[in-house]
This record gives structure tokens, C-alpha cells and sequence, in this order.
């Protein structure tokens, strides 16, 4: 088997590698996406939450349920913050996963121009080879002539 079709192998398993990780990404990304709609959906629903808190209040309600509007409001609050955060992780690990795809890809980019370079090589091989082999041919043909 020439070289570079053991190479071409390598290269096929790096580009499959490379895929995967692309896939990753986009997982990655899609997740992230929807932890940050779930953070808009939390401060629409604080905001809508506090609106009618606002009209119930104008109308006039006690001191405890003044407290349960307040204790609710607090406990959405904290859902932010702690959406926040999970915003910050899966941030995070975009960054990892996308820094994993840089490193295959630059691999297999590396990989594929060692490649080409061997299959440059074969190339010229084959032609340095048949070029011996008809410079042979032309010399015996010339020889037969004498």
C-alpha cells in the first residue's frame, strides 16, 4: 500500500474528527441559545409579574399579601441570577469545545498538506521512474541501430 494511501486514511479519521467536534459546537451553541431564552423569559415574566404586583397594589392589598408579591418577586430575582450563571458556565464550555475543534481542525489542515506533499512526491517519482524507463528503452533502441 503506497503511503499515501495509509496518509489518506489518517487524514479521512482527522476530518471525521473534526466533524464530530463541529457537532459539538453546534450543540454547544444551541444550548447556550436556549439558557439565554430562558433568561429573557425570566425578566419578561419579573417584569410582567411586577406590573400587576404595581395595578394590585393601587387597588389596595394587605401587608401579607404585599409580602408574598415580594417573597415571589425575590425567589424570580434569584432564578436571574442564577440563570446567570448557568449562562456563564455553558459559555464556558463553548469556549472549551470550540477551542478542542481549532486544535483538529488545525491538525487535519496540517495533515492534509502533508498529503498532498506525499502524493507530490509519488507523483514525481513516477515520473522520474518512467522517464529512467524510457531513456533505457531509447538507449537500447539506439544500441540495435549500431
Amino acid at each position: 500500500m503506497k503511503r499515501s494511501k495509509r496518509m489518506a486514511v489518517v487524514v479521512d479519521l482527522a476530518k471525521h474528527k473534526v466533524q464530530e467536534a463541529a457537532k459539538a459546537v453546534a450543540y454547544v451553541q444551541n444550548q447556550l441559545r436556549q439558557e439565554e431564552g430562558q433568561l429573557v423569559q425570566l425578566h419578561e415574566f419579573l417584569d410582567e409579574y411586577r406590573a400587576n404586583s404595581r395595578e394590585q397594589g393601587s387597588k389596595g392589598i394587605s401587608v401579607q399579601q404585599f409580602r408574598i408579591y415580594n417573597d415571589f418577586a425575590e425567589n424570580v430575582e434569584q432564578a436571574i441570577v442564577q440563570q446567570k450563571q448557568q449562562i456563564g458556565v455553558v459559555e464556558g464550555q463553548l469556549e472549551q469545545v470550540r477551542q478542542h475543534w481549532r486544535h483538529l481542525d488545525a491538525r487535519f489542515k496540517g495533515l492534509e498538506k502533508l498529503l498532498d506533499k506525499i502524493i507530490a512526491e509519488e507523483e514525481a517519482e513516477a515520473e522520474r521512474q518512467l522517464q529512467k524507463e524510457q531513456d533505457e528503452f531509447a538507449s537500447r533502441s539506439n544500441r540495435r541501430v549500431w
